[in-house]
């Protein structure tokens, strides 16, 4: 555009100067000899108009520029050839470096390597032509060829990023976190501006456990565009929670200060509460502490709140902590956690009533695993039916899982800055875990079946005692001829049984009635049995176990247990089948679907938590 402008105003120029010319016509006198011999007035002075003495001046300064382009051209004809081949020659490296890219990225090897070394022979040492050898490396496996190309780009400045990023992903590839921080910080110092430079920096560093380092890369993030301010303020208040939590012990003043600047910046993050009421509390600020606790749990209820809040002032007996759960739950009414939190406290002082008064309404709407533990324990330590605690156990295996401290699919029993898996900070939430999303809910129970279930176990001595005049299913003990008699007793039996067949007759048809009445109650109490375990596999097992220890087999071990032998001393058919094997005293010892504690197996201890 400025050429043609310039082109414009020559031209313009030009017409005003003819036309000035032309207003002002002239002659212009020469003497020169030769022009007038040749014009045939020699010794005369030759005139020329003025015009026509312009028009030849213009008409010989082109001829001159023509001829000086013609031979400027004839001489640079050399020149000329030698730049026509070598673009050719580049327009041919470019394209096959084009060509074998593509292919690189393509996963095509063989292709890739021979476009690779034809690109380099029409090249020679172009940066690109180094990039794709490194790609034809790295796809044929050769990671120390590949590592050793990427040495020799560091030393070029245009190929040093590309250099610094591919032996940083080597280092990752290689299990070498050590070296994988070198690279990224020697990224982040030459261009501070490159995300994957700045957000791999400050990774590593965390992971390392480097928080003052790792707070000065975040600041350097933040300045450079790379994370938006809401996020830069939520990692900086996580790396000063995981630096107040490494200072706890030693210096709790210092970790206080890093606390409290982690919850101005984030409060509801639960471990920086949490962090700030332990070291608060070990300075004797407890009013401090509780304020810090009160305005997490009203953004964010949460058991580790509860938890610390009860146990903030060192000493408490239990009626204080269950003082404070009460009022922590107050402060946000109608959230299951503050449930959870006077249930436990009411476990501890043995407040059996109010802590099944405060999880009837969790377990009226969602019973989950915590829930039915809970109740376990109220069982258990309240009347001390292992029968109920079990049902509960088993509710609590079948019961949608609590929230959880989860990142990248890890569970953690405990908050963690960083994730285990790839290293992000903040990846920790308190959520469900991914596996037990799907999982169907456990049947919600009503306030009746709560209130039923509540109801204490009747003693044996409330129970009617039954006689075996009113029950003739029941045998009396007495009347139970061993199972298995002494040596000396059979010996003595021998002679009489041989002498008197009358004797031998009633005994079989005692022995007979009595197995028709054992067989009845048998079946009874197994029906019983069966129905009072539907739904748990564990009682089964354990219920199993307790029979064969109430019931043994031997003979010996059971008093009640009857048989006759023959003249040989061999057992009889009635003996074979199990005769009086199930018989049973009343009053019951305990109920017919508790099954007893297993001889092998120590009972559940008392205050299971999650």
């Amino acid at each position: 555009m400025l050429r043609l402008l310039i082109f414009l105003l020559v031209v313009l120029g030009l017409g005003f100067l003819f036309a000035w010319v032309a207003d002002n016509p002239g002659t212009i006198f020469l003497e020169w000899d030769w022009l007038a011999a040749q014009m045939g007035r020699p010794g005369e002075e030759v005139g020329i108009p003025l015009t026509l003495a312009i028009a030849h001046l213009v008409v010989l300064v082109f001829v001159i520029m023509e001829i000086t382009g013609i031979l400027r051209g004839i001489l640079g004809t050399p020149a000329f050839l030698t730049k026509f081949f070598d673009n050719r020659r580049r327009e041919r490296g470019y394209k096959a470096l084009s060509r074998g890219l593509i292919a690189a990225s393509s996963g095509d090897v063989d292709t890739a390597r021979s476009l690779a070394k034809e690109s380099g022979r029409l090249l020679g040492g172009d940066p690109l032509v180094a990039l794709l050898g490194t790609q034809t490396a790295l796809l044929e496996g050769k990671r120390d060829e590949a590592r050793a190309s990427f040495q020799t780009m560091l030393e070029d400045d245009s190929t040093r990023m590309v250099a610094l990023r591919g032996l940083f992903l080597e280092a990752e590839r290689q299990g070498e976190p050590q070296a994988a921080r070198h690279y990224a910080e020697e990224a982040a110092k030459s261009a501070p501006s490159l995300p994957w430079a700045g957000k791999a920096k400050l990774r590593y560093q965390a992971v390392d456990g480097d928080w003052d380092a790792s707070i000065l890369t975040l600041d350097s993030n933040r300045s450079a565009g790379l994370i938006d301010k809401q996020e830069a303020r939520h990692q900086r208040a996580i790396l000063l929670t995981a630096k107040a939590m490494s200072l706890e012990q030693a210096n709790p003043e210092g970790a206080r200060k890093l606390a409290k600047e982690a919850h101005k910046l984030s409060k509801d993050l639960v471990p920086a509460a949490t962090s700030y009421a332990r070291s608060a509390a070990r300075l004797g600020d407890i009013k401090g502490a509780s304020k810090v606790l009160e305005e997490t749990w009203r953004l964010m209820p949460h058991p580790e709140i509860a938890d610390a809040y009860a146990t903030v002032r060192p000493g408490d007996s239990v009626q204080d902590r269950l003082s404070r759960a009460k009022h922590l739950a107050s402060i946000r009414s109608n959230s299951p956690e503050g449930n959870f939190a006077i249930a436990n406290a009411a476990i501890d002082a043995n407040e059996w009533d109010l802590a099944r008064k405060v999880l009837e309404p969790v377990l009226t709407t969602r019973p989950t695993e915590r829930a039915c533990l809970l109740m376990a324990d109220i069982e258990e330590g309240q009347n001390g039916d292992k029968g109920r605690m079990r049902d509960w156990l088993a509710r609590a295996v079948r019961a949608p899982a609590d929230p959880v401290w989860t990142a990248d699919g890890h569970v953690s029993e405990e908050w963690l800055p960083v994730s285990p898996v790839s290293g992000e900070v903040g990846a920790f939430e308190w959520k469900v875990p991914v596996e037990q999303l799907g999982d169907e809910s456990a049947p919600v129970l009503t306030l009746e079946e709560l209130q039923e279930a509540a109801k204490p176990i009747s003693t044996a001595e409330e129970r009617p005692v039954v006689s075996v005049e009113d029950d003739p299913n029941i045998i009396d003990a007495e009347e139970v001829i061993d199972t298995k008699p002494s040596e000396t007793s059979v010996e003595e039996s021998k002679p009489e049984e041989a002498s008197s067949d009358d004797v031998k007759e009633e005994v079989q048809e005692e022995a007979a009635s009595t197995e028709e009445a054992n067989s009845e109650e048998a079946k009874s109490e197994e029906t019983v049995s069966e129905e009072a375990d539907k739904g748990s596999e564990n009682d089964k097992e354990n219920d199993t176990s307790a029979e064969k220890e109430d019931f043994p087999e031997s003979a010996n071990d059971n008093p009640t247990r009857t048989a006759e032998t023959d003249n040989s001393g061999e057992d009889t058919e009635s003996q074979k089948s199990g005769v009086y094997e199930n018989t049973a005293e009343l009053p019951l010892k305990r109920r017919p679907d508790d099954p007893g504690p297993h001889p092998d197996k120590e009972p559940p201890k008392k205050g299971i938590f999650f």
